[in-house]
């Protein structure tokens, strides 16, 4: 007997076969292993998954998170499994995202985790309703250290910063220093740290390099 019927949608060929792979040796029933929504969706009346696996960024069309939904119509105790390149799901937007309840976030480069993606998968397949969750297992930073960070990344000045939260530009500045020490940034006084600091946030979200200083 399987641990649970999954659906693997994937839209990079490599990616899903290497993911289907992994989860039938753990023990897991691969009823689908697809790449675009209308297969997963179409899948599913003929298979019936408990837990959908499925890729945030299908390329052109619907979303992973899109596919979910129209899913958890038809089964409403679909679990459910999102699949980023950010390597801290925190840091995606789930009001903008709306995910379905109880959706956990998985990032790619831990895809090589298996027993870690196993228990994911059960986690949902037993826990279909559960809050959202956006947190990993190695978390370092806090919520609002991420949020500066992304703030930093994106242009925004200490005292901007300071005023979009309601905190003293002293407190910024704190939580700053604290994300160097964390993310184990160089001190050098050659190296601008707010250009250290959104290549971080960069390489925490999957988008790659930042410019040049």
């Amino acid at each position: 007997m399987s641990l649970a019927k999954v659906l693997v949608l994937e839209d990079d060929h490599f990616a899903r076969i290497t993911i289907s792979s992994l989860l039938s040796y753990q023990g897991f029933s691969v009823v689908g292993s697809v790449e675009t929504a209308e297969e997963a969706l179409t899948l599913q009346s003929k298979y019936l998954p408990e837990v959908l696996l499925a890729d945030l960024d299908l390329g052109v069309g619907p979303s992973g998170i899109d596919v979910a939904h129209r899913m958890r119509e038809f089964n409403p105790l679909l679990g459910v499994v999102i699949l980023t390149t950010f390597t801290d799901p925190r840091l995606l937007d789930v009001n903008t995202l709306r995910p379905p309840q109880g959706s956990l976030f998985f990032t790619k480069a831990k895809l090589d985790q298996v027993s870690t993606l196993a228990t994911a998968i059960l986690r949902v397949k037993n826990r279909p309703f559960a809050a959202i969750s956006r947190k990993t297992s190695d978390e370092s930073m806090s919520d609002a250290q991420l949020q500066i960070l992304k703030m930093v990344s994106e242009g925004l000045t200490t005292a901007k910063i300071a005023e979009l939260r309601g905190v003293s530009e002293k407190s910024v500045e704190a939580h700053l220093s604290k994300i160097h020490s964390l993310l184990g940034l160089d001190r050098r006084k050659d190296l601008n740290p707010r250009v250290q600091l959104t290549r971080a946030y960069m390489a925490l979200t999957g988008k790659g390099r930042a410019p040049d200083e």
